[in-house]
């Protein structure tokens, strides 16, 4: 096992724990943790990388682990405070435009998955969820940002697929 799936891993890990701190009334210490998460997202790429042995696997095992911990977090976050259903319907949305981008955009036979540019609209993934957790006053303020940008995104992913097709 490499460090970096040992990492990629620790993120599936520790979201039970997280789930159970906002329904435990322990935004602080839920906060802390999802950070601490999130910076391995960031690690677990180094890593990769510095080992030079990036793999197909370890990029499917990235995605899965980066979509049970902030989808599920943002879930409960819905359902603890039951205000953030839109922060829950948005972000989701990201989870599940990228598939079906690459799903339409099959071309010759293959399926191709743009990777566009989108290192932006995941940073503001993270910082969004983790002032939720706290109840930041200025919370939908990033809430907000984060949704222009992923309009953004989206119309470069409709542009991508338009430009496959002429």
């Amino acid at each position: 096992m490499r460090l970096a799936d040992v990492l990629t891993g620790s993120r599936i890990v520790v979201t039970p724990i997280i789930v159970w701190l906002i329904f435990t009334d322990r935004p602080d210490a839920a906060y802390y943790l999802f950070a601490a998460a999130a910076i391995t997202d960031l690690l677990d790429g180094f890593a990769a990388r510095w080992s030079k042995k990036t793999t197909t696997y370890g990029a499917t095992f990235d995605g899965l682990a980066d979509f049970v911990l902030v989808y599920t977090t943002i879930v409960s976050l819905a359902i603890k405070v039951h205000t953030y259903w839109l922060l829950a319907a948005g972000l989701i949305s990201i989870a599940f435009l990228i598939p079906v981008v690459g799903l339409i955009s099959r071309k010759k036979g293959r399926l191709t998955i743009p990777h566009l540019d989108t290192n932006l609209l995941a940073a503001f993934v993270y910082p969004t969820v983790m002032v939720h957790i706290i109840d930041w006053r200025y919370a939908d303020y990033v809430l907000l940002t984060g949704f222009l940008i992923l309009l953004y995104y989206s119309t470069k992913y409709i542009r991508y697929v338009v430009s496959i097709y002429r």
